[in-house]
């Protein structure tokens, strides 16, 4: 018999779309499933959508409870998981019906402990291919899982485009409190793998919202801290890599750079974070640019921080405004 994958879904103030992402795990044609649906407290329809749910599918265990954030909910589910392997869906997105027989197909051939796959980014009706090399199959070990983890166009952190054996998690759970839950918990995963297997095929179809976590515009610095753990933990265990881990710490700070841009705040905390963040792409530019295989939008992105910030601002909120055209 198949071995169990528990399929965990944090389920918050998305009826609209709860029922694709339900259904599309429901069909899979891997069918030895346990399906948990945590209610974190909604205070639309989804907590019925759940449990009518339910009663449709045994495989399907729904848990309601007080609204306690994404991770809170998550580590409930983990507690209450019973299967082999785990892996997630956010609630406003959903996968191909072959999703899991993929990745366990994978995982099975390479004898892996967690199996990768890509992802479609949906904005609005329009369908597109992220910043990702095409046709990549690799089996990696610890170090060289986060050499790709840090280099643009491979695989990322979020936690949804994996399946885990759930052994990994032992005494392992998401952080609470913040908004970047997955950076912390992927770093150790990759750590406490012993193989890693990533496949460049799309199986997952991530929904680009503006009330969405990733589109939000408070600023939390949970995935700065995350990646300055990640890049200790690299020079640490495996300094044949730090620039990677340099480069991924690089862009992590890019990434709150452009959240201050979108944002407007002129608080003086976080116009320091920005000159902070100029210093530390200049002290590496060099040896990024001679190092790391980046495009030449990424390029342009550390020339402009580095020393043209200025210039940067508009063109950044311009680029914004048009890959993310179609979001509601």
């Amino acid at each position: 018999m198949d071995p169990l994958i528990s399929v965990i879904v944090a389920v918050y103030q998305t009826e609209q779309y709860l029922e694709q992402c339900i259904e599309s795990i429901v069909n899979q044609t891997y069918r030895n499933l346990e399906i948990i649906l945590v209610d974190d407290g909604s205070p639309d329809r989804s907590p019925e959508i759940c449990d009518l749910w339910a009663e449709k599918d045994s495989r399907i265990l729904v848990i309601h409870k007080k609204n306690g954030g994404p991770s809170s909910a998550l580590n409930v589910a983990l507690d209450r998981a019973t299967g082999d392997y785990i892996a997630f869906v956010d609630c406003d997105d959903w996968i191909q019906n072959d999703t899991y027989e993929f990745l366990m197909t994978n995982l099975r051939k390479e004898r892996a402990d967690m199996s990768i796959c890509s992802e479609f980014q949906v904005f609005g009706k329009s369908i597109r291919r992220p910043e990702k090399k095409e046709n990549v199959y690799l089996v990696m070990n610890s170090e060289q899982a986060f050499r790709f983890i840090n280099s643009i166009g491979y695989f990322g952190v979020g936690v949804w485009d994996k399946l885990y054996a759930k052994q990994l998690f032992d005494h392992v759970r998401f952080p609470l409190g913040h908004t970047g839950e997955d950076y912390s918990v992927t770093y150790t995963l990759l750590d406490r793998a012993g193989t890693i297997v990533y496949d460049s095929t799309p199986k997952y179809y991530y929904r680009q919202r503006s009330g969405s976590i990733t589109h939000r515009s408070d600023i939390d610095l949970c995935s700065i801290q995350s990646a300055e753990k990640m890049l200790a933990l690299v020079r640490k265990k495996y300094p044949s890599i730090e620039i990677y881990a340099i480069s991924g710490y690089v862009f992590a700070l890019l990434g709150i750079y452009d959240l201050i841009l979108r944002t407007g705040v002129n608080d003086p905390k976080w116009i320091a974070y920005k000159q902070k963040t100029k210093k530390i792409v200049r002290k590496y530019y060099s040896e990024l640019i001679a190092t790391i295989e980046l495009s030449f939008a990424r390029r342009l992105q550390l020339l402009l921080v580095g020393w043209f910030s200025l210039i940067y601002t508009p063109i950044f909120k311009l680029f914004y405004k048009w890959k993310h055209r179609g979001v509601s």
